[in-house]
């Protein structure tokens, strides 16, 4: 059965379009529905889930792996007062996405595992932009503005959270 579900979701995988950038992006699947969301600074109605996941050995190791193998330029001063650029390891910021809006446009499609498939695609797209920031936390809406998650998208986050380090409506993936 994981088979089939791993092939079924590959096959999906290629019908997926994307719309928009790093800072606000969709995933649609044609003639089923969409998912959109966008880059956040912070959880601030999510802070203590993603407190909480900050203390998990996937977030300490994913910081360790990037401000291991990860260098930025900072100014600094000599003796003599004279300034210069040094390198100096990289701070780690994991960035925050999002699901703004999710929505299965066509009804016959609802209740077969398309909203799960979308909100998937929308984290592994939210990943990939993430890439060179060494994490990502993925939340629900509410997590942005303390409301907007329907009864549906708490089903789906219940559903997904199971399959990655998670608090709440929180995930985190280290990169």
């Amino acid at each position: 059965m994981k088979l089939i579900m791993e092939n079924w979701r590959r096959f999906l995988q290629e019908k997926f379009t994307y719309k928009g950038g790093a800072d606000y992006f969709r995933v649609e699947l044609p003639d089923v529905g969409y998912a959109e969301g966008r880059q956040h600074l912070r959880f601030k109605e999510c802070q203590s889930d993603v407190d909480a996941l900050m203390q998990t050995p996937e977030y300490t190791t994913a910081k360790e792996k990037y401000e291991a193998n990860n260098t930025t330029k900072d100014m600094a001063q000599d003796e003599n007062g004279e300034y210069y650029m040094k390198e100096v390891p990289a701070k780690f910021r994991p960035r925050f996405y999002d699901v703004e809006n999710a929505w299965i446009t066509n009804p016959e499609m609802r209740g077969k595992g398309h909203g799960k498939e979308l909100y998937i695609a929308f984290i592994e797209k939210a990943t990939e932009y993430s890439k060179k920031y060494g994490g990502v936390f993925v939340g629900a809406h509410h997590c942005t503005i303390g409301s907007g998650t329907s009864e549906d998208a708490r089903r789906v986050w219940a559903s997904i959270t199971k399959d990655y380090t998670s608090s709440g409506d929180v995930i985190f993936i280290g990169l």
